[in-house]
């Protein structure tokens, strides 16, 4: 049976406060849900972020953050977004406690433009613009 369509990526962290922040301030992304539940090794907070107008079936990104489990070595994902300004999110990331990764590069035959930056924790995210 096939899947109805891609609903959100996960990403375990750290600190879910400071990258629901950093994610709404620098992204523009609103919080969709949030729960906490579970006990002893289970218990986790979770918090679900997505566009201002993200409907039911948009894809969306998920912070998880298990109360009493250490979080993995960032790395794991690239999370990817599109904007409208590669340059202006890249300096608003930085400013918020991200870093340049891969500073902004013209793919013309992708017609792209994209760069890579860390998150606080150092989560890869690449944010992408249309040429």
């Amino acid at each position: 049976m096939p899947a109805l369509n891609f609903t959100l990526t996960k990403i375990i962290v750290a600190d879910i406060d400071a990258m629901e922040q950093f994610y709404i301030r620098t992204l523009g992304l609103s919080r969709i849900a949030y729960l906490e539940h579970g006990e002893g090794d289970t218990a986790f907070k979770e918090v679900i972020l997505g566009t201002a107008d993200a409907s039911q079936v948009a894809a969306k990104i998920s912070f998880v953050q298990y109360l009493a489990k250490a979080s993995p070595t960032p790395g794991e994902a690239i999370v990817a977004f599109m904007v409208d300004d590669v340059a202006a999110v890249l300096a608003a990331m930085c400013d918020a406690g991200g870093a340049v990764a891969v500073p902004v590069q013209d793919i013309p035959e992708h017609r792209l433009k994209l760069a890579y930056v860390t998150d606080p924790e150092g989560h890869m995210v690449e944010i992408m613009q249309a040429l």
